[in-house]
């Protein structure tokens, strides 16, 4: 038991809480045998820095006070003498800078936690990131696999089996196909969030973009019965819309955009999509037939993984994603509610090359 205890004193002695009470009783022996015209307390800081690395802002204080205390109280501790002016100001310089070293000490300790705060931050999203590319790695490669064996098998057996096999086989690629897209929607999100979204700028017939998209989700808007008509608002009659942009982000975000339409769309609507020159800018519109989304979620609807409903396909990210992406053209996006029912969304991008606006603006 003594062995023990022993040791335990040892281990006490040798934390920063006993090495400071240690060099606390130092300096104030020192102190008492020193004449009063010598001021040491000043060496009150070397325990003080030794306690702020483990104490508690209020141990931190109290500290101060006992050594400010001990300051002063020397003026008349071992034996009262004379107290002059100089000696008086020099031992309340000491206290003040006892305050100001423990003000600095509580500020250090602020900014460690911060650091630590930051770098557990930074640690969790590098881990988030690495287990988003390692599982999307890891599903891509077995859909891939199914899509390549779905389109072999329907080559082959189209003609023996007949028009069933055909259509299962065909919606079984359609699945694996919007698997495969949301897989890699969530790669670019982290890609982007991550590196920033990197553009490729070059001059885009736009209008030539979107009817390919259109083109390439007609047999999935044909699937729900919905109509995809593109108008060019008071012009009337197709024309060229020409902008400066990455190509193929503008295809991701208008594909994105026609999607969402149509997971949100009721059976037997319509979908219009409007393109219009505005004095800054190219403006798309694309307008769904669905139910609208309440007011209250509308501020919410362009965040990472913001869904409406748990029913709707998607993962909520396409929106966030063509967010993304608009910012990073300079231009803007938002949704509103029509009044004869269903949801707009407006996207404005300008035509020349344009500097992005800063984040979250």
């Amino acid at each position: 038991m003594n062995g023990r205890s022993l040791s335990g004193d040892i281990a006490a002695l040798a934390s920063p809480g006993g090495q400071a009470a240690a060099l606390t009783a130092a300096v104030a022996l020192v102190e008492v045998i020193t004449p009063v015209q010598v001021v040491l307390a000043y060496l009150y800081v070397l325990p003080l820095i030794l306690l702020s690395e483990t104490a508690r802002p209020r141990t931190i204080w109290s500290f101060v006070a006992l050594t400010c205390g001990l300051t002063l109280s020397n003026l008349v501790i071992p034996e009262f003498t004379p107290i002059s002016g100089s000696v008086l100001m020099n031992r309340l310089l000491v206290c003040g800078a006892l305050v100001l070293t423990a003000r600095q000490c509580l500020r250090i300790q602020g900014l460690q936690r911060q650091r630590l705060h930051l770098e557990g931050q930074l640690a969790v999203e590098d881990l988030r990131r690495d287990f988003v590319a390692t599982l999307a790695h890891d599903l891509k490669t077995p859909i891939l696999g199914t899509i390549a064996t779905l389109r072999s098998l329907s080559s082959s057996r189209q003609s023996r089996e007949g028009p069933l096999l055909e259509r299962t086989l065909a919606t079984i690629e359609r699945g694996q196909s919007r698997a495969l897209a949301q897989i890699q929607t969530l790669l670019e999100v982290y890609r982007n969030d991550a590196e920033g979204l990197v553009l490729q700028s070059v001059e885009v017939e736009f209008t030539r973009l979107v009817e390919e998209v259109i083109r390439e989700l007609s047999a999935l808007a044909q699937e729900r019965q919905l109509t995809l008509r593109l108008g060019f608002g008071e012009a009337s009659q197709w024309h060229p819309h020409l902008l400066i942009g990455d190509g193929a982000q503008l295809r991701r975000l208008v594909e994105n955009l026609l999607l969402n339409a149509i997971h949100h769309s009721l059976r037997g609507g319509q979908i219009q999509l409007v393109l219009e020159n505005r004095s800054n800018g190219l403006q798309l519109r694309v307008a769904d037939g669905g139910p609208g989304v309440p007011e209250q979620e509308i501020s919410k609807l362009f965040q990472r993984f913001q869904r409406l409903s748990e029913e709707r396909p998607g993962s909520g990210l396409g929106l966030y994603l063509c967010r993304q992406i608009v910012n990073a053209h300079g231009g803007t996006i938002g949704l509103r509610n029509r009044p004869g029912g269903g949801a707009e969304i407006e996207v404005l991008l300008p035509q020349g090359s344009a500097e992005p606006p800063p984040e979250g603006g």
